[in-house]
Protein backbone atom coordinates (compact mmCIF):
# COMPACT_ATOMS: atom_id res chain seq x y z
CA UNK A 1 0.00 0.00 0.00
CA UNK A 2 1.24 3.43 -1.04
CA UNK A 3 0.07 6.88 0.01
CA UNK A 4 0.15 9.52 -2.50
CA UNK A 5 -0.63 13.21 -1.88
CA UNK A 6 -0.91 15.00 -5.08
CA UNK A 7 -1.58 19.20 -5.33
CA UNK A 8 -2.48 19.77 -9.75
CA UNK A 9 -4.08 22.11 -10.93
CA UNK A 10 -7.96 21.45 -11.70
CA UNK A 11 -8.93 23.03 -15.39
CA UNK A 12 -13.19 22.54 -13.88
CA UNK A 13 -11.94 24.27 -10.68
CA UNK A 14 -10.09 26.97 -12.00
CA UNK A 15 -7.79 26.82 -9.49
CA UNK A 16 -4.91 24.65 -7.39
CA UNK A 17 -6.63 21.77 -5.24
CA UNK A 18 -5.10 18.60 -3.40
CA UNK A 19 -6.05 14.71 -3.50
CA UNK A 20 -4.95 11.56 -1.65
CA UNK A 21 -4.65 8.38 -3.34
CA UNK A 22 -4.15 5.10 -1.42
CA UNK A 23 -2.48 2.72 -4.04
CA UNK A 24 -1.97 -1.30 -3.64
CA UNK A 25 1.70 -1.97 -2.89
CA UNK A 26 1.59 -4.82 -5.68
CA UNK A 27 -1.03 -3.78 -8.20
CA UNK A 28 -2.68 -6.62 -10.79
CA UNK A 29 -4.11 -4.40 -13.12
CA UNK A 30 -7.58 -5.89 -12.53
CA UNK A 31 -7.81 -3.74 -9.13
CA UNK A 32 -10.93 -1.79 -8.36
CA UNK A 33 -11.60 1.54 -7.30
CA UNK A 34 -13.49 3.69 -4.82
CA UNK A 35 -13.84 7.29 -5.27
CA UNK A 36 -14.32 7.81 -0.94
CA UNK A 37 -16.17 11.82 -0.50
CA UNK A 38 -15.43 13.77 2.66
CA UNK A 39 -18.16 15.74 4.64
CA UNK A 40 -18.87 19.04 5.68
CA UNK A 41 -16.05 20.81 7.50
CA UNK A 42 -13.39 18.22 6.52
CA UNK A 43 -10.62 17.65 3.32
CA UNK A 44 -8.77 15.16 1.58
CA UNK A 45 -7.56 14.46 5.12
CA UNK A 46 -9.93 13.52 7.08
CA UNK A 47 -10.80 9.63 6.19
CA UNK A 48 -6.77 9.08 6.73
CA UNK A 49 -6.76 10.90 9.76
CA UNK A 50 -10.20 9.71 11.48
CA UNK A 51 -9.91 6.00 10.34
CA UNK A 52 -7.88 3.35 9.90
CA UNK A 53 -8.58 3.37 6.17
CA UNK A 54 -4.99 2.37 5.39
CA UNK A 55 -5.05 -0.38 7.74
CA UNK A 56 -8.51 -2.00 6.32
CA UNK A 57 -7.11 -1.13 2.35
CA UNK A 58 -3.95 -3.21 3.36
CA UNK A 59 -3.58 -6.20 1.17
CA UNK A 60 -6.08 -5.27 -1.06
CA UNK A 61 -5.96 -4.27 -4.73
CA UNK A 62 -8.17 -1.13 -4.08
CA UNK A 63 -7.03 2.04 -5.10
CA UNK A 64 -9.12 4.67 -3.10
CA UNK A 65 -9.40 8.63 -4.27
CA UNK A 66 -10.20 11.46 -1.38
CA UNK A 67 -10.35 14.81 -2.95
CA UNK A 68 -10.79 17.72 -1.59
CA UNK A 69 -14.40 19.73 -2.23
CA UNK A 70 -13.64 22.44 0.86
CA UNK A 71 -18.05 23.49 1.26
CA UNK A 72 -19.45 22.57 -2.05
CA UNK A 73 -21.94 20.50 -1.69
CA UNK A 74 -20.36 18.68 -4.71
CA UNK A 75 -22.22 21.34 -6.65
CA UNK A 76 -21.30 24.15 -9.37
CA UNK A 77 -21.17 27.26 -7.82
CA UNK A 78 -22.57 30.34 -10.71
CA UNK A 79 -19.79 31.96 -12.20
CA UNK A 80 -17.44 29.99 -9.82
CA UNK A 81 -16.23 26.81 -9.73
CA UNK A 82 -17.67 23.55 -11.13
CA UNK A 83 -17.00 21.22 -8.37
CA UNK A 84 -19.63 18.70 -9.41
CA UNK A 85 -17.81 18.40 -13.08
CA UNK A 86 -15.02 18.00 -11.15
CA UNK A 87 -16.25 15.17 -9.11
CA UNK A 88 -18.22 13.48 -11.70
CA UNK A 89 -15.55 13.40 -14.41
CA UNK A 90 -12.37 15.41 -14.21
CA UNK A 91 -10.96 13.41 -11.34
CA UNK A 92 -11.67 9.98 -12.22
CA UNK A 93 -10.65 10.22 -15.94
CA UNK A 94 -7.56 12.07 -14.53
CA UNK A 95 -6.79 9.32 -12.09
CA UNK A 96 -7.52 6.96 -14.07
CA UNK A 97 -4.81 7.71 -16.52
CA UNK A 98 -1.86 8.87 -13.97
CA UNK A 99 -2.34 5.47 -12.34
CA UNK A 100 -3.93 3.84 -14.99
CA UNK A 101 -7.04 2.30 -13.46
CA UNK A 102 -9.69 0.82 -15.34
CA UNK A 103 -12.57 2.98 -16.55
CA UNK A 104 -14.95 -0.13 -16.44
CA UNK A 105 -18.88 0.72 -14.62
CA UNK A 106 -17.83 -3.02 -12.87
CA UNK A 107 -14.60 -1.73 -10.83
CA UNK A 108 -16.24 1.55 -9.73
CA UNK A 109 -17.28 2.76 -6.79
CA UNK A 110 -18.18 5.76 -4.64
CA UNK A 111 -18.88 6.43 -1.05
CA UNK A 112 -19.34 9.45 0.94
CA UNK A 113 -20.39 10.85 4.68
CA UNK A 114 -22.77 13.33 5.34
CA UNK A 115 -22.74 16.30 2.59
CA UNK A 116 -20.56 13.28 0.81
CA UNK A 117 -22.86 11.19 1.00
CA UNK A 118 -25.32 13.39 -0.65
CA UNK A 119 -22.50 14.01 -3.40
CA UNK A 120 -21.90 10.08 -3.82
CA UNK A 121 -25.45 10.08 -4.24
CA UNK A 122 -25.86 12.98 -6.55
CA UNK A 123 -22.64 11.81 -8.51
CA UNK A 124 -23.70 7.74 -8.62
CA UNK A 125 -27.47 8.50 -10.10
CA UNK A 126 -26.53 11.48 -12.52
CA UNK A 127 -23.53 9.13 -13.89
CA UNK A 128 -25.23 5.36 -13.42
CA UNK A 129 -23.16 3.91 -16.28
CA UNK A 130 -20.33 5.09 -14.53
CA UNK A 131 -20.69 3.21 -10.69
CA UNK A 132 -20.96 -0.66 -9.29
CA UNK A 133 -22.37 0.65 -6.16
CA UNK A 134 -23.25 3.73 -4.54
CA UNK A 135 -22.15 3.82 -0.45
CA UNK A 136 -24.13 6.60 1.30
CA UNK A 137 -23.26 6.88 4.98
CA UNK A 138 -25.05 9.08 7.64
CA UNK A 139 -26.07 11.17 4.01
CA UNK A 140 -27.79 14.33 4.08
CA UNK A 141 -30.71 13.45 1.47
CA UNK A 142 -32.73 16.41 1.51
CA UNK A 143 -31.21 19.98 0.83
CA UNK A 144 -34.44 21.59 0.68
CA UNK A 145 -35.50 20.14 4.37
CA UNK A 146 -32.50 20.93 5.25
CA UNK A 147 -32.94 24.72 4.23
CA UNK A 148 -36.14 24.89 6.28
CA UNK A 149 -34.77 23.32 8.95
CA UNK A 150 -31.57 25.67 9.27
CA UNK A 151 -32.13 29.51 7.94
CA UNK A 152 -28.86 30.01 9.28
CA UNK A 153 -27.77 28.25 5.94
CA UNK A 154 -30.05 30.68 3.64
CA UNK A 155 -27.05 32.87 2.40
CA UNK A 156 -24.97 29.73 1.79
CA UNK A 157 -27.40 27.44 0.30
CA UNK A 158 -28.54 30.42 -2.13
CA UNK A 159 -24.55 30.94 -3.56
CA UNK A 160 -24.56 27.10 -3.96
CA UNK A 161 -28.17 26.21 -4.89
CA UNK A 162 -30.22 29.18 -6.38
CA UNK A 163 -33.91 29.05 -4.20
CA UNK A 164 -35.59 25.94 -2.70
CA UNK A 165 -37.76 25.37 -5.91
CA UNK A 166 -34.52 25.75 -7.82
CA UNK A 167 -33.03 22.77 -6.18
CA UNK A 168 -36.71 20.64 -6.97
CA UNK A 169 -36.50 18.33 -9.82
CA UNK A 170 -32.49 19.49 -10.26
CA UNK A 171 -29.26 17.22 -10.27
CA UNK A 172 -29.54 18.37 -6.59
CA UNK A 173 -32.92 16.77 -5.57
CA UNK A 174 -32.13 13.17 -4.45
CA UNK A 175 -35.82 12.03 -4.33
CA UNK A 176 -36.23 13.22 -7.75
CA UNK A 177 -33.01 11.88 -9.09
CA UNK A 178 -34.30 8.22 -7.65
CA UNK A 179 -37.65 8.50 -9.70
CA UNK A 180 -35.86 9.20 -12.70
CA UNK A 181 -33.98 5.82 -12.41
CA UNK A 182 -34.13 2.52 -14.69
CA UNK A 183 -32.20 -0.84 -14.36
CA UNK A 184 -28.74 0.39 -15.09
CA UNK A 185 -28.87 2.46 -11.75
CA UNK A 186 -25.85 1.17 -9.54
CA UNK A 187 -26.65 -0.61 -6.42
CA UNK A 188 -27.55 1.51 -3.24
CA UNK A 189 -26.03 0.78 -0.12
CA UNK A 190 -27.12 3.23 2.98
CA UNK A 191 -26.13 3.24 6.30
CA UNK A 192 -26.86 5.29 9.40
CA UNK A 193 -26.86 5.44 13.07
CA UNK A 194 -30.18 5.80 14.84
CA UNK A 195 -29.65 8.66 16.69
CA UNK A 196 -28.13 10.61 13.99
CA UNK A 197 -29.50 13.65 13.22
CA UNK A 198 -30.16 12.40 9.54
CA UNK A 199 -31.66 9.07 10.33
CA UNK A 200 -35.88 10.08 9.35
CA UNK A 201 -33.86 11.45 6.00
CA UNK A 202 -32.66 8.04 5.56
CA UNK A 203 -35.49 6.59 6.44
CA UNK A 204 -37.76 8.44 3.74
CA UNK A 205 -35.00 7.91 1.31
CA UNK A 206 -34.69 4.24 1.90
CA UNK A 207 -38.75 4.07 1.37
CA UNK A 208 -38.59 5.76 -2.08
CA UNK A 209 -35.59 3.83 -3.23
CA UNK A 210 -37.49 0.55 -2.35
CA UNK A 211 -40.78 1.77 -4.01
CA UNK A 212 -39.01 2.65 -7.13
CA UNK A 213 -37.98 -1.27 -7.15
CA UNK A 214 -34.34 -0.12 -7.29
CA UNK A 215 -31.63 -2.45 -5.62
CA UNK A 216 -30.50 -1.30 -2.25
CA UNK A 217 -29.93 -2.24 1.05
CA UNK A 218 -30.19 0.22 4.46
CA UNK A 219 -28.18 -0.60 7.11
CA UNK A 220 -29.30 1.22 10.69
CA UNK A 221 -26.25 0.97 13.62
CA UNK A 222 -26.19 1.95 16.88
CA UNK A 223 -24.30 5.66 16.86
CA UNK A 224 -24.93 8.86 15.57
CA UNK A 225 -22.86 11.37 13.09
CA UNK A 226 -19.67 10.41 14.08
CA UNK A 227 -16.38 9.02 12.79
CA UNK A 228 -17.09 5.91 15.43
CA UNK A 229 -19.84 4.96 12.95
CA UNK A 230 -18.02 5.75 9.49
CA UNK A 231 -14.57 3.70 10.70
CA UNK A 232 -16.78 0.53 11.25
CA UNK A 233 -18.36 1.38 8.32
CA UNK A 234 -15.47 1.85 5.83
CA UNK A 235 -14.31 -1.39 6.68
CA UNK A 236 -17.35 -2.75 6.09
CA UNK A 237 -17.53 -1.17 2.90
CA UNK A 238 -14.00 -2.30 1.68
CA UNK A 239 -14.63 -5.85 2.21
CA UNK A 240 -17.79 -5.63 0.05
CA UNK A 241 -15.85 -4.21 -2.50
CA UNK A 242 -12.93 -6.78 -2.76
CA UNK A 243 -15.49 -10.15 -2.77
CA UNK A 244 -17.61 -8.20 -5.38
CA UNK A 245 -17.63 -10.33 -8.49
Amino acid sequence: MAINRLSFYSEELEMKTGINVILPEHPSGEGKTLLLLHGLGDDENSWLDRTRLAEYAENTDLTIIMPRVDRSYYANRNGDSKYFEYISQEILQRCQQWFHLSSMKEKTFIAGISMGGFGALKTGLVYPNQFQTIFAMSSMTDIVRKWHESPNRDAWYRGLFGSPDQVMQSNNDIAYLVGQQEKQTPFIWQLCGYDDPYYDMNVTLSAQIEQKGLRHEFVEVEGGHEWSVWDKAIQQIITIIVKNN
